[in-house]
């Protein structure tokens, strides 16, 4: 399991509804004081190198359309 912290600007429960509906990809929202303000990718038992490049080109397009905007270095890769 990777939590993740969302990004300033994005709402992380639009993010995850879209990644399911949208994208046929689940992340769990944070818990408790981390609700809102992280999100996990399960990566244990079956989860193949093609699964985690299919859960972040996924994240790539998502991103996006609910508020982040990309800054910094690598921002353009």
């Amino acid at each position: 399991m990777t939590a993740v912290k969302v990004p300033e600007g994005v709402d992380g429960a639009a993010l995850t509804k879209m990644m399911r509906t949208e994208y046929n990809t689940v992340l769990a929202g944070g818990q408790g004081a981390l609700t809102g303000k992280i999100f996990r990718i399960g990566h244990l038992g079956l989860a193949s190198e093609a699964d985690l490049r299919a859960c972040f080109d996924a994240l790539k397009l998502a991103l996006p359309r609910v508020g982040f905007s990309p800054s910094g270095v690598g921002a353009t890769a």
